[in-house]
């Protein structure tokens, strides 16, 4: 994407975890923070309570992959075909790759986590199967599985929310999770039709329960569930390690496996990472308004998480 505003000053860096505790706070919308070193909970802004998160979702289609390989019943290396009905919205770019075009597992895993492919991560799904990965939520530590069932492609996210399909988007919010999958099933006989240029890219709709809710704790299971499984099966750490995310000493931080997310009115995004002497730190961040999230309250959100690689580095 490309950002065109009003010249905003460089932000000043937070040098304590009380400060940075302080600015979180000053953020708009509900934000929840986890700080874990090495078991200590050193932040921890409602990380009890769920929250939508956005492509960090995607974090949990990664353990179903892991498992589904220790299991045998999937490789790194299967061949997957791109179908003209899986392909999804931005962010990635496999949405714009002709029918046809064949990547393997391997690879749409890491553009789902190191560029956030919508595709790839759609197409996993697709290939797994909805049941597998709702059984990794519950694996992985989810506190509340429930919340994240059915478990929504990003097809199924961006049509219900932008596809005209208002009365089956009412009867999401309202339905449980029974009458969800009936919502589900309907829409998959139409067709994926999103205007965008016709639409308001910025209304948000993750009030009406289409988003995936995690809370920090959540996704900090999810994060260890993982280095769990990449003690066994390296791929899965490397895949996870391909982006950062921010800017971070890399003599000061190793192993530092991340994956964010947005969506219209939320910003999100969770680090796990070795320090120099090998002590573990876990770093989670979530925000979610009624309204758009500016740019600058972004930044300053990422921000911070870079303030708290760097404070803890140096304490």
């Amino acid at each position: 994407g490309l950002f065109m505003g009003p010249a905003t000053e460089p932000r000043e860096a937070a040098t304590s975890l009380d400060e940075i505790t302080e600015r979180l706070d000053d953020l708009p919308g509900d934000v929840r923070a986890l700080v874990i070193r090495d078991g200590e909970r050193m932040i921890d802004r409602a990380a009890d309570e769920a929250a939508p998160t956005g492509s960090v979702f995607k974090l949990f289609v990664l353990g179903a992959v892991a498992e589904a390989v220790a299991a045998g019943t999937l490789a790194w290396d299967e061949t997957l075909t791109l179908t003209d009905d899986v392909k999804s919205l931005p962010s990635g770019e496999l949405q714009n790759e002709p029918a046809g075009t064949t990547l393997s597992v391997r690879e749409a895993a890491e553009k789902m986590i190191s560029i956030s492919d919508n595709t790839a991560t759609d197409m996993l799904i697709q290939r797994l199967g909805r049941d597998a990965v709702e059984q990794a939520v519950t694996d992985m530590g989810h506190s509340d599985p429930a919340l994240m069932r059915p478990f929504l492609t990003t097809q199924e996210l961006f049509a219900l929310g932008w596809g005209g399909h208002d009365a089956l988007a009412d009867r999401w919010a309202a339905g449980d999770e029974s009458e969800r999958r009936a919502v589900l099933e309907e829409l998959a006989a139409l067709p994926f039709d999103v205007a965008v240029e016709e639409v308001d890219l910025t209304a948000t709709f993750w009030q009406r329960d289409l988003e995936w809710f995690s809370s920090p704790d959540d996704i900090a299971a999810a994060h260890e569930a993982l280095q769990t499984r990449a003690t066994a099966d390296p791929v899965v750490a490397e895949v996870l390690e391909i982006n950062p995310g921010v800017s971070i000493d890399p003599a000061a931080w190793t192993d530092v496996a991340f994956k964010g997310g947005s969506s219209p009115g939320v910003v999100a995004g969770s680090w796990h990472a070795l320090s120099a002497d090998g002590t573990p730190v876990t770093i989670v961040v979530t925000m979610a308004d009624d309204e758009a999230l500016s740019t600058q309250d972004q930044t300053e959100l990422f921000g911070l998480v870079e303030d708290t690689f760097r404070v803890l580095a140096a304490e």
